[in-house]
């Protein structure tokens, strides 16, 4: 996972691309059942959706991170994002979540009516301290353009699904066993 293609991972062990695909395939499913993290207090999460490629349509994946730890602690795949994917992964995040966080999100349209209505607060910025979501995407994007660039599946929902179980396997990795040069070289889970 630390950023090499199908073809140098097959190549460095001796076998098929096809494989390794399968390969990480077997391990997204086993990582969409772990917990991102453990129930905590997370006074402040960050929110926001970036675009992936599946089959050369646009997926959305939408996160909220833990701005204290930098502790991803939800990752969702949409076709779209609307209130809708809004409200559900804020949801997500909030199992996580001993209390209601105060949200940061940026000046999207959707944000207003969805925390609305979950009755939540939130505040909309452009910069600052957004930028440690923003990071988290380049990270996720790296690692998409190095292993897949393009998650190639012709049926829509499985293509979605497949976007999310990378997603969530990608943010259990960073959340789990990548080390953090802000955080001294610990990972987000360790923090208390």
């Amino acid at each position: 996972m630390e950023g090499l293609s199908l073809s140098v991972i097959a190549r460095r062990y001796g076998v098929s691309k096809e494989a390794v695909r399968q390969w990480m395939s077997k391990f997204e499913e086993f990582f969409a059942s772990k917990p991102l993290s453990k129930v905590k207090q997370r006074p402040i999460a960050l929110l926001d959706e970036t675009k992936a490629k599946r089959n050369g349509k646009i997926a959305y994946v939408s996160a909220c991170l833990d701005l204290a730890r930098r502790e991803v602690i939800a990752a969702k795949s949409y076709r779209s994002v609307s209130i809708i994917s809004t409200v559900d992964t804020v949801k997500r995040a909030l199992e996580l979540c001993e209390d209601k966080p105060l949200f940061i999100v940026d000046h999207a349209p959707w944000y207003a009516c969805a925390f609305e209505w979950l009755e939540m607060e939130w505040v909309p910025l452009t910069f600052g301290i957004r930028s440690y979501i923003e990071r988290w995407y380049r990270t996720f994007k790296d690692r998409t353009k190095r292993f897949y660039n393009n998650f190639g599946i012709r049926n829509d929902e499985k293509a979605i699904k497949r976007v999310e179980r990378f997603a969530h396997m990608f943010a259990y990795w960073y959340n789990h066993m990548r080390p953090h040069e802000t955080l001294k070289g610990a990972t987000p889970s360790s923090l208390t």
